[in-house]
């Protein structure tokens, strides 16, 4: 009886010691995924109240053993730019698990530097997500995924959210349950009358009906995709007519440059309580990307997603991911430049003195023999070369 009671401890101690150890396995794992949340949270929303920017990149699959073997070597590259050159906030990622998984692992070896490593999302693309599927994204180091509502299909109303299917809500759950942050994707129903249909009380109606699709827990962001009509977009003439001396053309595009986008509204408490994000689906080129991105930091929105569309000339078979990387690198510094985009110089020669008449007459010398035609054709549309916007020329962003 004795020995038994010996072995009856040591089994008690067993069991107990396993409990123990699962106890503080998922004790790391539920500190893992809070942690993941506040680092993802923080990056789509800035505490100084400027817009995020975060660039959505496709990663196609090689065609041919050359490139396939270059691809790690490529995606590596692309990675240490998004983070070091384009600053990104966060990176949305569609492609391979292994692609997935190599932009991840050199976003990681910047751990302790700066800056500092970019919070990757995958994209989803509606339909049921499998479970070993978003098991692999997260073991491939992505911390959230982009779930499209009503599968992608634009919304003219709260009323026409469904998920009868209950997609949204078993991939919310899958998502959460393979440690991936859910990020949900409504795309909105555009127009003259969006900022009236969807003012701060129907956009904050709209996110707590999203919160309740998704078990009643706020997510970790919501982006809202505006199917806006291509006139809304600055002319695409802007970018073949820039440069033309115009004053009064010049006047006419700071004039619309100051036109913002009519977007839905976000009040200042609900972005506070989870980042709204827009979509930025504008080609580069005539001032289109910035104006979207000033237009959503007027409506209140925290961040913005750059979709793959603003990249020019590109599909969704980009193969020279050098080119996209160098892309984002110049967009991204650009819309997050401070320094004015057009910059005037003017000089009032009235009231010159005496000692200043000499310069003056020597420039006014100067002048005539450049108009006489002595020195040959200095026109300013001399050289010029016209942007082929169709094979991705643009100018500016």
């Amino acid at each position: 009886m004795r020995s038994v009671a010996v072995v009856s401890a040591a089994a008690l101690w067993l069991v107990s010691a396993h409990h123990v150890s699962a106890f503080s396995a998922s004790t790391q794992q539920n500190e893992a995924a809070t942690m993941a949340r506040l680092i993802l949270s923080q990056s789509l929303s800035s505490p100084s109240g400027k817009l995020t920017l975060s660039p959505e990149i496709v990663i196609p699959e090689p065609t041919d053993p050359t490139a396939l073997l270059l691809q790690s070597t490529e995606v590596t590259k692309l990675s240490e730019k998004i983070r070091s050159k384009a600053k990104a906030n966060a990176a949305l990622l569609a492609g391979s698990v292994n692609a997935l998984r190599t932009f991840c692992v050199e976003q990681e070896s910047a751990r302790g530097n700066f800056p500092g490593p970019v919070p990757v999302l995958a994209l989803s693309d509606g339909t049921e997500c499998d479970a070993g599927v978003l098991a692999d994204i997260a073991d491939a180091g992505a911390v959230g995924i982009v779930l499209p509502v009503n599968g992608g299909e634009a919304i003219d109303s709260i009323s026409d959210i469904s998920d009868e299917e209950g997609i949204l809500k078993t991939n919310f759950a899958a998502a959460l349950e393979a440690g991936l942050h859910p990020l949900p994707e409504v795309c909105l129903a555009g127009g003259e009358n969006v900022e009236s249909k969807w003012d701060e009380e129907q956009v904050t109606a709209l996110v707590e009906a999203i919160a309740a699709e998704c078990g009643g827990v706020d997510p970790v962001g919501i982006l809202l995709t505006v199917d806006m009509p291509e006139s809304s977009d600055i002319d695409d003439n802007d970018d073949d007519d820039e440069g033309d001396g115009d004053s009064s053309s010049s006047e006419d595009e700071e004039e619309e440059e100051e036109q913002a986008i009519p977007l839905p509204q976000v009040p200042k408490a609900l972005a506070k309580r989870v980042p709204i994000l827009g979509s930025v689906r504008a080609v580069a080129g005539g001032g289109r990307m910035g104006q979207w991105t000033r237009s959503l930091k007027t409506a209140g929105f925290t961040g913005a997603f750059l979709r793959q569309e603003c990249v020019p000339g590109l599909t969704s078979t980009i193969t020279d991911l050098e080119a996209v990387s160098g892309f984002w690198s110049a967009a991204i510094g650009d819309l997050k430049s401070v320094k004015s985009k057009s910059f005037g110089f003017r000089a009032n020669m009235k009231g010159i003195d005496e000692s200043m008449k000499l310069p003056n007459e020597w420039y006014k010398y100067q002048k005539s023999v450049m108009e006489s035609g002595a020195l040959g054709d200095i026109s300013g549309d001399q050289g010029a070369v016209e942007l082929d916007s169709d094979n991705g020329d643009y100018q500016g962003f």
